[in-house]
């Protein structure tokens, strides 16, 4: 080869790699933000493994969440972008991140904010009466989170005068039009209750963790999660003795048990305990009649029941003071009544976190022999 052309060769690599880094550099002008992402298949490459009320698509630092409708994956209810400095786009959807301020209606959400060290930017809360995280407590005292809900009913005024950058919410009725939807507010649904995996539930960690740019502390905390009940599900992988068990009360006249794919029964199954409604199909709780219950459950090994009960909390007395017939369950006169104080445990603002310790409550209970040192933290079995 001549000299000139292999001169002229160099050149053009030297040049060709010239490029490269200047176009990663420079900013680049889309038609439409998800030309970024048109080549990913969203079942292939997101991000989310266990999740499926969301995705999270990543191409380079930017990255794409898909929200889906929780009873039908197949709806996709909206997308927001989370695009780096250098990609323009006048889309609406998209986010700078991190995000400077966020109101919070669901009190599940705020243990991720806690983990997340991002409670700084929480500025409105709702329901406050119901809340025991500490951190958000004192901030609400010191007046730097408001409150925007009271039993339902949301100050539009206040909300407006806040101005969160976005609010999360959870909707239990998607037909029904959120109360804050006339105030242009962003409004982003947020359906970790809707999860019946204790993984898929947790991975929202991820969900929220995008908005402030805090997807590598998310992924952390989620794979030490992932690690710890996998460790402990593989636990009842070979047992053999499986105990049955049945949940919750009879109330105002109704008996609502979880249905068979929820996501208390899969911890039950998880656990090693047979749930006596396994073969119902239900995602969430149903409502049945005392006597279906009774002729059910009047043998099961144990009962698993969530609440509060003041003054020195649970006790038998108390339990067969609401209902004479409940002394009527084995499960009763054996002492096996598996319960958690929802209140002093903050279980609903720390559970969906947490559900490798869970888990690890309800082998306890069932099987004490397989973590003979271990000291429960959400549900106790009282004998």
């Amino acid at each position: 080869m001549k000299l000139a052309e292999k001169l002229f060769n160099i050149f053009v690599c030297i040049l060709s790699i010239s490029f490269v880094f200047i176009s990663c550099d420079s900013p680049v002008k889309l038609d439409s933000v998800d030309d970024l992402f048109s080549r990913i298949d969203v079942n292939e490459e997101s991000l989310v493994e266990y999740a499926i009320g969301f995705d999270i698509l990543r191409v380079d630092n930017n990255y794409k969440l898909i929200i889906y409708n929780p009873d039908d994956r197949s709806q996709v209810l909206a997308c927001y972008y989370f695009l780096v400095d250098g990609v323009i786009s006048n889309n609406k959807s998209v986010f700078v991140q991190p995000i400077d301020s966020v109101a919070v209606f669901s009190a599940t959400q705020l243990n991720a904010y806690s983990k997340l060290d991002v409670l700084d930017k929480v500025v409105a809360i709702s329901e406050s009466d119901f809340i025991t995280n500490e951190e958000v407590l004192e901030l609400f005292e010191k007046g730097k989170i408001v409150n925007l809900a009271n039993n339902g009913n949301f100050f539009l005024e206040k909300a407006l005068e806040v101005d969160p950058s976005i609010v999360f919410y959870s909707p239990y009725n998607l037909a029904q039009k959120h109360p804050l939807a006339e105030t242009n507010l962003t409004m982003i649904p947020f359906f970790d209750f809707k999860e019946t995996d204790p993984l898929g539930r947790a991975e929202w960690i991820k969900f929220t963790g995008l908005f402030f740019n805090k997807q590598r502390q998310a992924d952390s905390i989620f794979n030490i999660i992932k690690t710890e009940y996998n460790k402990y599900k593989s636990l009842t992988s070979d047992i053999t003795d499986i105990p049955t068990v049945f949940s919750d009360k009879y109330y105002s006249g109704q008996w609502f048990v979880p249905g068979g794919k929820s996501y208390i029964a899969r911890l039950f199954e998880d656990a090693g305990a047979e749930y006596i409604w396994k073969e119902n199909t239900n995602t969430a709780s149903f409502n049945i009649d005392f006597e279906t219950v009774y002729h059910h459950a009047n043998d099961a090994d144990f009962w698993r029941i969530i609440g509060y009960y003041a003054n020195d909390g649970f006790s038998y007395d108390k339990l067969a003071m609401e209902n004479e017939l409940y002394q009527n369950f084995d499960a009763f006169n054996n002492k096996n009544v598996v319960f958690c104080d929802s209140k002093s445990t903050s279980y609903f603002e720390r559970g969906a976190l947490e559900p490798h310790v869970i888990l690890a409550d309800l082998i306890f209970a069932f099987h004490p022999d397989l973590l003979p040192e271990y000291s429960p933290i959400y549900y106790k079995l009282y004998k």
